[in-house]
């Protein structure tokens, strides 16, 4: 019988899981270097959905002080996304505070227990600044099983909230991400509706860093836009995008239905 991907890939969730690289990994902690190696693994910890790096503590150049002993997992509910920090540990091990120059990562190394891992250290992604070859990363590092694809295509899209015309084009740019709804990131002149900026900015791995948009009196943070996307988003630069929970989409003339994700 054939097997979803999707499901094949989400039986795994609760378990400890890696995956070895082949990029050179560096790593400092306010400039000061922590490891550089290319003997790095990626780990999602148990009911974690993104991936960090762990490194070789023989690659380790900095100091290691213990940080209050052993982690359980009997404290965190549910699945880790994106906006838990790599510091919240859902499989058994030690942490460690890092010591790199005058500067000092609080808990942010920690060992697991697991016969596989030995010898590595998973290492915390936001305390850190981080290098794959001479590239920086953000947010997290990208997990060789989810991608971005980005197509330009002559759908007719049209955007409503609460019976208000938001957005109309027949130019969208569709961005399709692993196990995320497909998205539409529409040019700025087929935007009907005034927007104000917000003070909410995220991280995407992919795609980089959002900047926010709020309609007038309400709701916030409706749509969302990359005015510096990363490589791989270069397309929808400037484009403006919104939440599809939110809001009422019609494509091609048909009502979608409002897809259940973390922003529902």
């Amino acid at each position: 019988m054939a097997v979803k991907m999707a499901d094949l890939l989400g039986s795994t969730l609760g378990d400890l899981r890696y995956q070895a690289t082949a990029k050179r990994i560096r790593v400092c902690l306010g400039g000061e270097p922590v490891a550089d190696t290319d003997a790095a693994v990626l780990v999602w910890e148990p009911r974690r959905v993104v991936p960090t790096y762990a490194v070789p503590r023989s690659a380790l150049t900095a100091q290691l002080v213990p940080a209050g002993g052993d982690v359980g997992d009997d404290e965190i509910p549910g699945f880790l996304d994106p906006s838990v920090p790599f510091t919240a540990h859902t499989c058994a091990g030690t942490v460690f505070d890092v010591i790199a120059g005058d500067e000092t990562g609080a808990a942010a190394a920690y060992q697991p227990d697991d016969v596989e891992l030995a010898g590595y250290l998973i290492l915390d992604f936001a305390t850190f600044e981080w290098r794959e070859e001479d590239e920086p990363i953000v947010s997290h590092p990208h997990d060789p099983y989810h991608r971005i694809d980005v197509r330009r295509s002559r759908r007719h899209i049209r955007i409503e909230h609460e019976g208000q015309l938001l957005a109309e084009s027949r130019s969208p740019t569709l961005l399709f991400e692993t196990g995320l709804p497909v998205r539409y990131y529409l040019p700025r002149e087929d935007i009907t509706t005034a927007l104000d900026v917000s003070d909410s900015v995220t991280y995407c791995a992919y795609k980089g860093r959002a900047t926010y948009y709020s309609l007038p009196g309400g709701p916030a943070d409706l749509a969302w836009s990359y005015h510096e996307p990363l490589i791989d988003a270069e397309p929808v630069r400037d484009r403006v995008c919104f939440f599809d929970e939110h809001v009422d989409v019609f494509v091609d003339g048909k009502r979608a239905d409002r897809p259940n994700t973390l922003w529902s």
